[in-house]
C-alpha cells in the first residue's frame, strides 16, 4: 500500500478493476492505486451477450490467480444509474438497458459496482500522484472521440441525484456554436468544440480552404483531414494547424474557467487521447482560463495533463469497489449532506 493516505479502507481480499471499452476489456487486481495483476482482451461488440461472455472470460483468468474477490469495479463507456448498476444509454458498446451490476454479479459471485469509465478515471488521477496528497476535491476532463468528465468532491465521484451527472463535456461555452457531435440535443457544447470529432471537423474545414496546405493535402487524398493530421501538421511548424490547436485550447479555457468557479477544486485535470497533444493546447486553455475564473479561485487551482495513464479507467474502478467497501464515516457524511 502506498504511504500516503488513499481516502479508502482496505477491502477483506483482492479488489479487481475492469475497465470495458470498445475497442479492449482490461481486468486488473488493484491494491491502493497499485495494479497487481493485469490482462487486456479485445472487447466483442457483436452484442451484449457476447460482449458479457468476454468480460466474464477475462475476469475469470484474474480470479484463478487472486482467489474471489472482495469486490469488482468496472468502468464502462455509459451512463449508470448507479444505484442499480443498469446501464442507461451506451454509444459505443452494444449495453444499453442492461442490467450489468446484476449480470456480472451472477457470473462472478461476487459484489459489483458500475459506473461511467470517466468518473472512475477522474477518480484514479485523484490518487496519482503517491508523493502528494490525495486530491480530495478534482474534476478531470477527458478529450476524445468525445468529452467526458468526471468530478471528485471530498474524496468521492459526485454523480448527480441518480448516478447521470457531470456530463461536463455537455457544458455549453458558445449557444451559437456547432451542433454537438454526440448524442446530445445541444449547440456549442464542450464535445462540440474540444473533442477529437471537432479538431477533424474544423482540420477538414481548413484543409479545404488551404488545398496547398498539409492539411488541404490530406483532404485532397482521403476526403478529410484528422486530428492526427492537425497535430502533426502543427508540430512540423504549419502556422494554420498551430493557430487551430490554439484556439481548441482557447475553447477548452473557457470550460475550464466554468469549473473552477462552481467546483473550485485542487486540480482540473486534461486526459483522453488529444491530451497527446497537450504542449499545443494547454498554454492556450490556461491562459484563458486565468482571464476568464474568478482570481480568487483560479490561483487555487492547478490546471494540469492526466497522470495515471492508460490503466486509469481499471485503476480507477478498483477503487471505486474499494471505496464502496470502506465503512462509511456517519458523523462526516452527515456533516457533508447537511452542509454544516
Amino acid at each position: 500500500m502506498p504511504a500516503h493516505d488513499t481516502g479508502t479502507t482496505p477491502a477483506p481480499g483482492p479488489v479487481l478493476g475492469i475497465d470495458v471499452g470498445g475497442t479492449k476489456v482490461a481486468v486488473a487486481e488493484i491494491d491502493g492505486g497499485q495494479v497487481r495483476r493485469a490482462l487486456e482482451r479485445p472487447t466483442d461488440t457483436t452484442d451484449a451477450a457476447a460482449l458479457l461472455a468476454g468480460v466474464e472470460a477475462a475476469a475469470k483468468e484474474i480470479v484463478e490467480e487472486t482467489g474471489r474477490p472482495a469486490a469488482i469495479g468496472v468502468g464502462v463507456p455509459s451512463q449508470i444509474e448507479f444505484a442499480t448498476g443498469r446501464v442507461v444509454q451506451s454509444s459505443n458498446i452494444p449495453l444499453e438497458g442492461v442490467a450489468l451490476r446484476e449480470e456480472l454479479e451472477g457470473r462472478l459471485g461476487a459484489p459489483v459496482l458500475v459506473d461511467n469509465d470517466a468518473n472512475c478515471a477522474a477518480l484514479a488521477e485523484a490518487h496519482a500522484a503517491p508523493e502528494e496528497p490525495v486530491a480530495r476535491n478534482l474534476v478531470m476532463l477527458t478529450l476524445g472521440t468525445g468529452v467526458g468528465g468526471g468530478v471528485v468532491i471530498d474524496g468521492r465521484i459526485f454523480r448527480g441525484s441518480s448516478g447521470l451527472g457531470a456530463e461536463l463535456g455537455h457544458m455549453v461555452i458558445d449557444p451559437h456554436g456547432p451542433e454537438c457531435p454526440g448524442r446530445c440535443p445541444n449547440r456549442g457544447c464542450l464535445e462540440a468544440f474540444c473533442s477529437g470529432t471537432a479538431l477533424e471537423r474544423e482540420a477538414t474545414d481548413l484543409g479545404r480552404r488551404q488545398p496547398d496546405s498539409a492539411l488541404g493535402r490530406a483532404v485532397v487524398e482521403r476526403g478529410r483531414a484528422s486530428g492526427r493530421d492537425a497535430v502533426a501538421a502543427a508540430r512540423e511548424g504549419d502556422a494554420a494547424a498551430v493557430d487551430l490547436l490554439e484556439l481548441l485550447g482557447t475553447r477548452l479555457g473557457v470550460g475550464v474557467a466554468s469549473l473552477v468557479n462552481v467546483f473550485e477544486p485542487q486540480r482540473i485535470v486534461i486526459g483522453g487521447g488529444l491530451s497527446a497533444a497537450g504542449d499545443l493546447l494547454m498554454e492556450a486553455a490556461g491562459r484563458e482560463a486565468a482571464a476568464r475564473a474568478l482570481p480568487a479561485l483560479f490561483e487555487r487551482v492547478s490546471l494540469s495533463l492526466a497522470r495515471a495513464g492508460p490503466a486509469a479507467g481499471v485503476i480507477g474502478a478498483g477503487l471505486l469497489a474499494a471505496q464502496e467497501l470502506a465503512p462509511v464515516d456517519t458523523a462526516a457524511q452527515e456533516a457533508t449532506e447537511g452542509g454544516t
